[in-house]
């Protein structure tokens, strides 16, 4: 859709986008495009789609053959949603739904993310009881790359990845003129293949969630040095640092995602 037809679609249902929810609707065809082609649709592919609004996105899924379950919050956009054949419309928060009533079988997650859910959104696909087979979103540039941030950049984001995925890769970069309105940064179309529960736990030997926990006290104040944030007395830090080869000065964005690992393993 071009800028004056979504212009004209939205003065139809009665309003603008809202900013509130996020709302910049992809306007760009070679990064819808690229979004579509990442997803390796294949005809009868059960996608989970969260915000497709004016059904850009959801359109081009369909047209794959893909059956897609979308979730949407503005009530708007329903009568233009409801006709598409194939599509299970769910007019619901994403971040209140609960996933796993929706996403039961094999399933890939594909959405133009509204930039204030990404890390929520895809924690809720990463850690479902039954994880997507593929992950393909649209977000802000700079949250893409912090997933992919590794060695001394750390973050509470990249790791939460990297424990449920196998690979992450930035496909494009899409600018900000793709979307009307524009949003005042660049965007990246982000992939991820995630690996099962039952895979998570032989790779690493514990439960990743129980990894996130202790991570989580360890990035409470990121400037802060990690035994600090853990509340370890420096007598006991002094200990698990000499016997895990970890500086005793380090902060949590410096370990490595096997060293968090070990961490909590040693706690």
């Amino acid at each position: 859709m071009t800028p004056t037809e979504i212009k004209s679609a939205l003065t139809k249902l009665g309003g603008k986008a809202n900013k509130r929810l996020g709302q910049h609707f992809l306007i760009d065809h070679s990064a819808l495009a690229a979004i579509v082609e990442a997803a390796e649709i294949k005809r009868g592919d059960r996608v989970l789609e969260i915000g497709p609004g004016l059904g850009v996105l959801t359109k081009s899924l369909l047209e794959q053959g893909a059956k897609v379950t979308a979730i949407e919050k503005d009530k708007r956009f329903t009568e233009n949603l409801n006709g598409m054949k194939d599509l299970d419309l769910k007019m619901e928060d994403a971040v209140r739904t609960d996933w796993d009533l929706l996403v039961n079988k094999s399933w890939k997650f594909v959405s133009n993310l509204p930039y204030a859910i990404t890390s929520l959104a895809l924690r809720k696909a990463l850690y479902a009881k039954n994880p997507p087979e593929l992950i393909v979103v649209l977000v802000q540039r700079e949250v893409a790359e912090r997933v992919l941030a590794r060695d001394g950049k750390q973050s509470l984001l990249s790791l939460m990845v990297a424990l449920a995925s196998n690979k992450v890769e930035i496909i494009k970069r899409v600018p900000a003129g793709a979307f009307y309105p524009p949003p005042k940064v660049e965007s990246a179309i982000l992939k991820i293949s995630p690996i099962s529960n039952a895979e998570r736990r032989t790779r690493w030997g514990i439960e990743p969630e129980d990894v996130m926990a202790v991570a989580k006290k360890g990035f409470a104040h990121p400037r802060k040095l990690l035994f600090r944030n853990l509340s370890l007395g420096e007598k006991e830090w002094t200990q698990i640092a000499q016997n895990l080869g970890i500086d005793l000065k380090v902060r949590a964005e410096d370990l490595l995602v096997q060293q968090w690992v070990e961490l909590t393993k040693a706690k």
